[in-house]
């Protein structure tokens, strides 16, 4: 039985050697997560496709992105927190095509327009929201969403802490989101 102690340098290793291209690296680390990340997404949405398609797009990221990773603390902890968020933003989406499908149904033949209109009107309101925000959490966020850099970058970049970066995020997305009535 490995002890978490073990368990957290294997990972630190892995992770070493998938920043150095080592293809067999990531393959145990995905040996060792994948099935637990499925089971965690497909317990949530329901739905073992669009899991299998989350946790996909999760561990294509972290190859992607292996040379700038820098994760602090247990690797299992990042994907799940990484699953997390991207299930969260999965349900997000669903949420707006069903109203979308309501209201596909309730007025078929004027729907695309409805979508259209909808589609801009919302992301007119995100924009304005966005420009509305305090000069320093609005450079954050766009980093954030607009430029995909991690937590850990934007702090780099602007030379502020991890907690900072996090707190600023969370509270333009409550800003936004009471902007929003969403």
């Amino acid at each position: 039985m490995h002890t978490r102690v073990d368990i957290t340098i294997l990972e630190k290793e892995l992770l070493e050697l998938i920043r150095q291209d080592d293809k067999r690296a990531f393959d145990r680390i995905y040996a060792l997560y994948w099935e637990k990340l499925f089971l965690y997404v497909v317990k949530i949405i329901k739905d073992e496709d669009d899991a299998h398609d989350i946790i996909q797009d999760i561990f294509v990221s972290l190859w992607t992105r292996r040379q700038e990773l820098e994760i602090e603390g247990p690797l299992n902890a990042y994907l799940f927190s990484a699953v997390r968020f991207k299930t969260l933003d999965y349900i997000h989406r669903s949420k707006r095509k069903v109203l979308l499908n309501l209201i596909h149904e309730e007025y078929p033949e004027k729907s695309s327009v409805m979508e259209k209109y909808s589609a801009k009107e919302l992301a007119l309101r995100i924009n304005t929201g966005i420009q509305e925000l305090p000069l320093k959490m609005k450079e954050v966020f766009l980093l954030s969403r607009n430029e995909e850099m991690s937590h850990k970058e934007i702090s780099k970049l602007l030379s502020i802490s991890d907690k900072t970066v996090k707190k600023q995020i969370s509270n333009a997305l409550k800003l936004l989101r009471l902007k929003l009535n969403l």
